[in-house]
């Protein structure tokens, strides 16, 4: 009986394991070193993003003036504005919906999961990333200068 009861809960945690947890498949090497081909992907990603949040300015605006919103939007945190203005809370909702599936989108896209482009974006300001962070300054404005202005690239300070 012992046995038994033992490879049941084998199976059970196997199975658990397999269907039941959200895995990250991202890993960070041992050694906190971003990697020219790393660098490159994240590049390409927050440039992507960089566009789709300049994109989703416009609807931010127009939510803003259709509901009199602030400019630091700092209302739609409010218990007691979400309670009176359900509706703007709504629209708010559906907004970063949309955000965050546009968001997945990119990064699937380009092949950099978000837990990687996190990690990426953290790990670059390390002394040991100091000539990566430079790269990924001039592969930044090289896209840039392909496809026209944009703001200035994630890392910097302003």
């Amino acid at each position: 009986m012992k046995i038994r009861f033992s490879k049941a809960i084998f199976v059970f945690a196997l199975l658990v394991l397999v269907f039941g947890c959200k895995r990250s498949k991202f890993i960070p090497p041992e050694d906190g070193v971003v990697t020219k081909e790393m660098a490159e992907r994240y590049v390409k990603v927050s440039f992507a993003l960089t566009e789709l949040a300049e994109s989703e300015t416009v609807k931010l605006a127009e939510l803003r003036k259709k509901y009199g919103i602030s400019q630091s939007m700092a209302e739609l945190s409010d218990e007691e504005y979400k309670e009176k203005y359900p509706e703007v809370v709504a629209v708010w909702d559906s907004i970063l919906q949309d955000w965050n599936k546009k968001q997945d989108s990119v990064h699937k896209e380009l092949g950099m999961s978000e837990e990687e482009w996190d990690w990426i974006a953290g790990a670059i300001i390390s002394h040991k990333n100091k000539e990566i962070r430079e790269f990924i300054g001039e592969e930044f404005e090289k896209i840039k200068k392909e496809k026209g202005s944009l703001p200035t690239q994630p890392t910097d300070s302003n």
